[in-house]
């Protein structure tokens, strides 16, 4: 009896392992693991397929052509890089923001995270990471909360200067980058002029990746709506990418090798922003 007991025990041990299991939003298991990287390799797939041609092979007889002034490099305009901001709002998250820094470092590509006050008291190891991993903070308020943040001039600074103040203890350095949730202050004179009497500066965005609309685009739509914007040459000497690493970001996740590969392909430098 005890033998039987026993054996099922483990049987139900390695169910539990292989199918894994559901905590509120978060999947564990073998089987979700696997399944998850199959989505990843269908996202790279989808990319090749749609955006990556195969080199031309010259016949006999025929010599190929150099086509490097066709390549999109950073020689594609004299004299300009192309260079790119990847930035991510929202986070620190305890999910998401760990995959993307390790996705990150995957490339060796540095980015800038517009952090929430109310997430880095969540999550104060997780900032202390991404400064450890070589990426840049941002201030992004304390709460996000509009009502709070968007109640005045008054509001508005007090919800920077308290994330301001959570970053400086958490990580011991300050950061002067400022991004107001929902580009808000973009349409405020006045707001503007208080951010940098105070010594702030607002990032504003020139790619938009979507991934924050409702509801949720998929990774190949938020692929697509990176690479479409990013073609546009006259941003190339910086473009700025809008992602978010808050909650509920997965497909931002799963998007992410794919946006990198791209970028490098297109002949990106990888910036930050300080």
């Amino acid at each position: 009896m005890r033998k039987r007991l026993f054996f099922l025990i483990i049987l139900a041990l390695i169910m539990m392992f292989i199918q894994g299991c559901s905590y509120g939003r978060n999947q564990t298991g073998l089987g979700y693991i696997l399944k998850e990287a199959a989505k990843l390799r269908s996202y790279h797939t989808y990319y090749v397929k749609e955006y990556v041609k195969e080199p031309e092979v010259a016949g006999a007889g025929e010599t190929r052509q150099d086509d490097s002034s066709n390549r999109n490099s950073n020689d594609s305009i004299p004299g300009q890089k192309k260079k790119v901001y990847l930035t991510f709002d929202d986070g620190p998250d305890s999910l998401i923001t760990p995959l993307i820094l390790d996705i990150l470092d995957g490339y060796g590509a540095k980015a800038t995270f517009f952090v929430v006050g109310t997430n880095v008291e969540k999550n104060p190891e997780i900032l202390r990471d991404i400064v450890k991993r070589g990426h840049a903070v941002g201030n992004h308020t304390y709460n996000h909360r509009y009502s709070d943040v968007y109640s005045g001039g008054d509001g508005f600074l007090r919800s920077i200067r308290l994330n301001d103040e959570l970053i400086f203890q958490t990580i011991g350095q300050r950061t002067r980058v400022v991004r107001d949730p929902g580009g808000e202050v973009r349409k405020s004179e006045s707001l503007k002029r208080l951010l940098a009497h105070n010594g702030y500066q607002l990032i504003d965005w020139n790619v938009d990746s979507h991934d924050s609309r409702v509801p949720s685009p998929s990774a190949p739509e938020i692929i697509e709506n990176i690479r479409r914007q990013i073609m546009q040459e006259h941003l190339w000497p910086g473009v700025i990418i809008l992602m978010h690493d808050g909650p509920g970001h997965m497909n931002t996740v799963r998007a992410l090798p794919t946006v990198l590969d791209m970028l490098v392909n297109q002949g990106f430098q990888f910036e930050v922003l300080k």
